[in-house]
């Protein structure tokens, strides 16, 4: 019976359904392909088979049976669990014995008489997709973005550029057999893999019972403790039983552990006393051997999630040093998270702690022995290589301690091939290092005949600045043999200290800028389809009135972007003005971004580690360009070349010929004509003379006269070139074992720069790159644009900003930063209070309503207090309120110069709050000029209250409440004017 597993499954009938359950159920998956990172098998068309006996075929009758299902061949079969990751238990059927195994596996307690195959019709490398997939999960690989890529390798454009072709990129593990290269690289053997089992040694003559010898190269989760088995110190006995512990979840502890003996228990009593497990271990007498004298190995007891001490953090320090290595910024909590996935087992952020501690200490000792053999390493190539430049640069501090700085490698095979048969063309640049050997890489990459990349030489620095280019170009242009630069071209990116120092080391060569890095500026200011072909239409013309053409058309869109790009100085990116005769056109450094690319894997190893992986990287690719030169036989020039002018071949066919003298003509094509020499090698549009090759026009006249246009090419892409470029060749090197002892003092690493600030994990990402990775966003964005005025129509600013903005304009939004600061009351604190000087005295409450005059203007806040004049002194009572009754008097005449004194009219009693010195507020009276009544009367100046505490209103209304109950209780009568009812 077939059955329908999903929505894309054909449904077939095989057979009835009789014993089903003694026969395998397969589901075969095919018309699939399968896809890597997780490895999957996608668009599959799946049919399960339930009634067939598998276990009665053999491996051919199980072929037929599958050929005849999907009616195809199937060469490539393979099979998984159904409960199994695929990357993890796919295996491939390619015997009678490959099918037994699948039949085995299948009638399994495991696979539960379920098994899944699959069939493969892309004859694709299955097996080696999972082995490095299971590889890369053990080793805890990263993500790339976690990295500190620059910004040069991430240059999003679809204009084509010049680079290295796939089919020159070779693998760079070359050294991982090196122990010393990789011992800090993370590419060493890991306690993870796969080793051999213990070893047996054979009996002897006596018939002496012998006992296997323990191997720590073992795979820590295959460690068993054995009867007999012999370790070489107790330290080896006890990480196999931790591996033993963790594996099974066996709570063991050392009950006697000395540098004689070891006893160790299973679970403690007050927890589990049932568990039987014992072992005795101590040295032995005839040997120095440290060996299990006896054992139970019989548990009882359930699995714990929790072990004592017996898991330290060294062990987990050991089992993560590979992947703090790669990633020495892996957070304690990943860590953490990761013992618990990886081992099954609970440990604490503390033990996590000392164990990245412990690991990153044993990785800073390896380090400092990996830089103590640079000075090896530089007189292994010297005594290998003879003629060939390396340089190392110390720091020495005032207390004698030797710190490294800078490394320079240029090989005498590498710089006679370019001084011999290269363009005088060299592309510079430089990159980081991802490892845990932090720095920067500096490379020089010449143009081979065949446009691609030769290394000439590269140099390892601490930073990227002017002093440490001044101090590589200097070196390269003595090696080169170029002096001052005359006849030299250099193409590099727009990095300030990179220019600085081509104009004083190289002021006679050309420099050029790699137009992608002036776009890529250009772009953040003026986004847009049209910008983007008006520029590379303006970078590509080899003409300076074509130039200006499209320099003009930008204009009209926006004169500050063409003000923009005019600032850059167009003699630096634009092929109207490139020197002649040095058959090269590259306005981009894609030479350089290639090698970058293809030594992304060896920058992320330690300094002599990622120098071994370029130097065999350039000495192999020197013998196989030579070998694949030899093997073009007689073409004259290289086939990249000849591509080159094919093209053009087919498209000269529009261009009209019009002879004019001895080869001299006029090619035409609608309004465009040029005038092309062949004698001089030269057209009107300067692409032949800069480029070396004969452009359209020039094809175009050279088929006039039936003649072949690759007799027309520069030398310098001829095959002979190519092929003495490579004739030279880099001599090999012994091992880092064999590497002479140099009479100098070891460096250690370079001191670690810290930068101000915070430091940043990852690279701010242009948004080009972000809609490359498909995270766009759902609304535009405004980051970056510039505002315009909507008053004065002018860039930069906004209505609300605008200078020349009319003051009943209103504004449209509240400028930044203009937000009112809260400021907090703090408990006691007595703030200043501001009163006119005219106001009552603070010490004595009595309170005087203003007379029954016309309203005048008040002030909201401070309202005036008048005090009554000719007032008997009444002797304040603490507790009785006072009311006073001011006779009624005109208004008068106020006196502008001294304090208002008015005396207080006829007013009924008026309840006031004695605690509130501001509780009546004067009414609103218009401004009269009065005189004063009484000018011989001397009356005292009022003191201004300027701290005075605000009582809050809860406490107010508690104050009156007791006064009042204070009066009643004493028995005030109303016959007291001052006494309050």
């Amino acid at each position: 019976m077939v059955e329908l597993v999903n929505a894309s499954v054909i449904v077939k009938k095989m057979a009835s359904d009789s014993k089903q359950s003694k026969y395998l159920t397969v589901y075969i998956h095919y018309n699939g392909l399968f896809a890597r990172k997780p490895l999957v098998y996608l668009n599959a068309v799946v049919v399960s088979i339930r009634d067939v006996d598998f276990g009665a075929m053999d491996f051919k009758d199980f072929n037929l049976f599958i050929a005849k299902l999907i009616e195809g061949s199937c060469d490539n079969v393979y099979y998984c669990t159904r409960n199994e990751p695929l990357a993890e238990g796919i295996r491939r059927i390619r015997n009678d014995a490959d099918y037994f195994e699948f039949i085995e596996t299948g009638y399994s307690d495991e696979a539960g008489l379920r098994m899944n195959v699959y069939i493969d019709h892309e004859n694709e490398p299955v097996l080696d997709w999972a082995d490095m997939e299971v590889m890369e999960d053990d080793e805890g690989h990263y993500s790339e973005e976690d990295l500190d890529d620059d910004i040069d390798s991430q240059l999003s454009d679809d204009v084509p550029y010049e680079h290295e072709a796939d089919d020159y990129i070779p693998s760079l593990d070359k050294t991982i057999g090196d122990e010393f290269l990789h011992r800090v690289s993370g590419m060493c053997k890991d306690i993870d893999d796969e080793a051999e089992t213990d070893e047996v040694e054979t009996k002897n003559g006596d018939d002496k019972p012998v006992y296997p010898i323990h191997n720590e190269n073992q795979k820590w989760d295959k460690m068993v403790p054995i009867l007999g088995m012999r370790f070489s110190n107790p330290m080896e006995l006890k990480n196999c039983l931790t591996n033993y512990a963790v594996k099974n979840g066996y709570n063991l502890y050392f009950e006697k552990n000395d540098s004689q003996r070891l006893l160790v228990r299973c679970c403690k009593e007050n927890k589990n006393p049932s568990c039987p497990f014992r072992l005795w271990a101590s040295w032995m007498s005839s040997e120095r051997s440290f060996q299990i004298k006896s054992l139970v190995d019989e548990h009882n007891c359930s699995r714990v999630f929790k072990l004592g001490s017996i898991v330290t953090y060294k062990w987990i320090g050991m089992h993560f040093k590979n992947q703090l290595v790669k990633n020495p910024k892996m957070s304690i909590r990943k860590m953490k998270a990761k013992v618990s996935t990886k081992f099954n087992l609970i440990v604490s952020v503390t033990q996590c702690r000392n164990a990245k501690r412990y690991a990153l200490d044993e990785i800073e000792g390896s380090l400092m022995e990996h830089y103590g053999k640079v000075w090896s390493y530089g007189e292994e190539i010297m005594r290998t290589n003879p003629g060939s430049t390396v340089k190392i640069d110390v720091n020495v501090m005032p207390d004698s301690t030797t710190y490294f700085s800078k490394m320079y490698v240029c090989f005498k095979g590498v710089k006679d091939g370019w001084i011999a048969a290269c363009r005088r063309v060299i592309g510079v640049d430089g990159c980081f290092l991802k490892g845990i050997c932090r720095g920067q890489l500096l490379a020089a990459m010449g143009r081979d005949a065949n446009n691609h990349i030769f290394p000439i030489a590269w140099a390892v620095v601490e930073v990227e600045n002017k002093e440490t280019w001044k101090w590589f170009l200097d070196l390269l242009l003595d090696d080169i043999e170029m002096g001052i630069g005359h006849g030299l071209t250099l193409i590099s990116d727009q990095h300030k200290g990179l220019i600085e120092a081509v104009k004083e080391r190289v002021p006679a060569a050309e420099h050029r800028q790699c137009a992608r890095h002036i776009y890529a500026n250009f772009k953040k200011r003026f986004k847009g389809e049209q910008y983007r072909k008006l520029f590379w239409a303006a970078a590509a013309s080899t003409t300076q009135p074509k130039f200006e053409a499209e320099m003009n058309s930008i204009k009209k869109i926006d004169p500050l972007a063409y003000e923009h790009l005019m600032e850059r100085d167009p003699k630096i990116w634009c092929r109207a003005f490139f020197e002649v005769d040095r058959a090269c056109d590259a306005y981009e450094n894609g030479i350089s971004e290639s090698f970058n690319s293809i030594i992304d894997l060896a920058r992320k190893r330690p300094l002599i580690t990622m120098l071994e992986e370029i130097r065999i990287y350039a000495m192999e690719r020197m013998y196989k360009m030579l070998q694949e030169g030899q093997s073009w036989g007689n073409l004259k020039i290289c086939p990249s070349i000849r591509l080159k002018i094919s093209k053009l071949k087919k498209q000269q066919r529009f261009w009209g010929v019009i002879p004019s003298g001895i080869q001299q003509y006029e090619v035409r094509i609608g309004n465009d004509g040029y005038a092309v020499d062949l004698n001089n090698n030269t057209c009107g549009c300067r692409s032949w003379q800069v480029s070396g090759l004969p452009c359209v026009h020039a094809v175009a006249a050279i088929s006039y006269l039936n003649r072949n246009a690759e007799d027309y090419v520069a030398p310098w892409f001829h095959t002979s070139m190519f092929l003495t470029c490579y004739n030279h060749t880099i001599n090999p090197l012994n091992g880092s074992s064999m590497w002479p002892e140099a009479p100098y003092m070891k460096p250690l690493p370079p001191q670690k720069r810290r930068l101000p600030g915070r430091p940043t994990l990852k690279r701010k990402k242009d948004q080009s790159e972000m809609e490359s990775k498909g995270k766009t966003r759902h609304t535009i964005s405004k980051a970056g644009s510039v505002n315009r005025c909507t008053i004065c129509r002018e860039r930069g600013h906004n209505r609300s900003t605008c200078p020349t903005r009319p003051a009943d304009v209103a504004s449209t939004s509240r400028p930044k930063n203009k937000k009112p600061k809260k400021c907090k009351k703090e408990k006691g604190k007595v703030e200043p209070v501001q009163v006119d000087p005219v106001q009552a005295n603070p010490v004595d409450p009595v309170q005087v309503p203003a007379p029954q005059v016309d309203p005048v203007q008040a002030d909201p806040v401070d309202p005036i207090q008048v005090p009554a004049p000719h007032v008997e002194p009444v002797q304040e009572d603490p507790v009785d309120q006072l009311q006073v009754q001011a006779p009624h008097v005109e208004p008068v005449q106020e006196d502008p110069v001294d304090p208002l004194q008015v005396p207080a009219p006829h007013v009924e009693p008026v309840q006031a709050d004695p605690m509130d010195p501001v509780d009546v507020p004067a009414p609103p009276v218009d401004p009269v000029q009065v005189d004063d009544p009484h000018p011989d009367v001397d009356v005292p100046a009022q003191p201004v209250a300027t701290r005075q505490r605000i009582r809050k209103y809860s406490e107010r209304i508690t104050k009156i409440g007791l006064r009042r109950k204070v009066l009643k209780k004493e028995g005030s009568t109303g016959h007291n004017p001052m006494v309050l009812e």
